[in-house]
């Protein structure tokens, strides 16, 4: 982890703001870098190394949500191909499939709950945009607010915890994923038995109006 830190602060030295913005591509130049540690190290510029806050913030979340429409496209153009070669590995079939599943299950819901589990966020804009369902308008929509708290809450991790931001991503980057989940369960489960009261309550209520 020091070599790849060192490797950034290198960009940041050289490029400034534009290197927040390149941060989230990294990944896709080859270099296996978190998204999570990229989001809280433009936070920890800002912070100490006189980096105006918002502007840190503008070219790490442009960088973020630039990556994942550049990510959608790829799906839409290059589709089959593009998942025949991703699914060569294990892990990454399994995140594919994850991906397609949860998407033909909550829609495009899927796309905003992803960036919020680590592994599956690098891989839902190709899935999204191979599957003919998600328009580009519609993943923008579903992934530009998700894409602008998860970074917040991470570029503020940076801000505010600079000698362990590495350790505290770590940290919260496992149990977020956990966290998310059983919010959702619990958001699945409140929307069944509102439904479900809904239901009985028309269906009483029509058996009252019914004439007699």
């Amino acid at each position: 982890m020091g070599c790849k830190m060192d490797f950034l602060l290198n960009l940041v030295d050289q490029y400034g703001y534009i290197a927040m913005f390149l941060f989230s591509w990294l990944v896709f130049f080859g270099l296996p870098l978190p998204n999570e540690l990229a989001a809280a190290l433009a936070g920890y510029l800002s912070e100490w190394r006189h980096f105006d806050t918002y502007t840190s913030f503008f070219f790490m979340y442009s960088g973020l949500l630039s990556y994942g429409i550049f990510a959608f496209l790829n799906g839409r153009y290059l589709g089959t191909k593009l998942n025949s070669r991703l699914i060569k590995g294990g892990k990454s079939r399994k995140l594919i499939e994850n991906g397609e599943r949860w998407i033909n299950k909550y829609g495009p819901f899927a796309i905003s709950f992803s960036y919020f589990i680590p592994g599956i966020r690098l891989f839902m804009p190709y899935i999204a945009g191979s599957l003919k369902g998600i328009s580009f308008t519609k993943f923008v929509l579903y992934a530009s607010p998700s894409a602008f708290v998860w970074g917040l809450v991470y570029f503020q991790i940076g801000r505010y915890f600079p000698k362990s931001f590495q350790r505290v991503v770590e940290e919260i980057s496992v149990k977020a994923g956990i966290v998310f989940v059983l919010l959702l369960i619990g958001v699945i489960i409140y929307g069944l038995v509102f439904t479900m009261k809904k239901n009985r309550y028309e269906t009483k209520w029509k058996k009252v109006k019914a004439p007699k």
